[in-house]
């Protein structure tokens, strides 16, 4: 959960998950999460608190492997990519971005 304290609605955070080996190399992938209030589950009185994206850019396909990842975590994917396309070829589409920009889209965020 978020510390109220540290955790407030309408907060941006920056979401930085990364593996290391210690001498040799690192990956890191960074984006922006806004804190909001969830709309499905939380006590009679109130909602819990999670992270929605705020940065829409796909994570690069060819650092995952597919085998190494748990359903969820696919499924995850698998949403965060959806809502990337959807938002990002909606904003192309008003500004007349060219087809072989949106193909580039839809390549980068199809479901592993």
């Amino acid at each position: 959960g978020i510390n109220a304290e540290y955790g407030q609605k309408g907060m941006i955070l920056s979401d930085e998950p990364g593996y290391y080996e210690a001498g040799e190399f690192g990956i890191r992938i960074e984006s922006l999460v806004e804190v909001v209030e969830t709309e499905d589950i939380g006590p009679p009185d109130g909602r819990f608190l999670t992270f929605r994206p705020v940065t829409m850019a796909p994570i690069d396909l060819r650092l995952v492997d597919r085998e190494l990842m748990s359903g969820d975590q696919v499924a995850w994917l698998n949403g965060y990519h959806a809502t990337v396309r959807e938002k990002v070829m909606a904003l192309w589409e008003k500004q007349g971005k060219s087809e072989d920009l949106k193909k580039w889209l839809v390549n980068q965020t199809r479901e592993i």
